[in-house]
C-alpha cells in the first residue's frame, strides 16, 4: 500500500497505474485520474512544494530547453496560450 510521504520507484509507479507515466503531468489517466510527478528534495530542480497540511499543491511546471547564448531558462515565464492561439 502506498502512502503520503513514500518514495516510490519509478516503475513501481508505472505497474500500480498499468501506464507509463511521463514527467510532469499526466492527465486524465484510468479511472479519470491525474498524477503530478514533482520532487520537494533539497536540489529538485524545480521549486515545487505542498503547503496547508497537503491541501495546496504548488506545481512550478517545466522550463523552456537551455540553449548556449539563450537566457537562464527559469528567468522565463511560460506562456500562456500555444503557437496556434489555444490555452495551453
Amino acid at each position: 500500500m502506498i502512502k503520503q510521504g513514500d518514495v516510490i520507484p519509478y516503475i513501481e509507479m508505472c505497474r500500480e497505474e498499468c501506464v507509463n507515466l511521463q514527467r510532469g503531468m499526466n492527465f486524465r489517466l484510468r479511472g479519470g485520474f491525474s498524477i503530478i510527478l514533482m520532487s520537494i528534495r533539497p536540489g529538485a530542480p524545480y521549486a515545487d512544494r505542498v503547503e496547508d497540511e497537503g491541501k495546496i499543491l504548488i506545481y512550478e511546471g517545466h522550463d523552456i530547453p537551455l540553449r548556449k547564448g539563450s537566457a537562464n531558462p527559469k528567468m522565463i515565464d511560460q506562456p500562456l496560450k500555444n503557437p496556434g492561439g489555444s490555452l495551453i
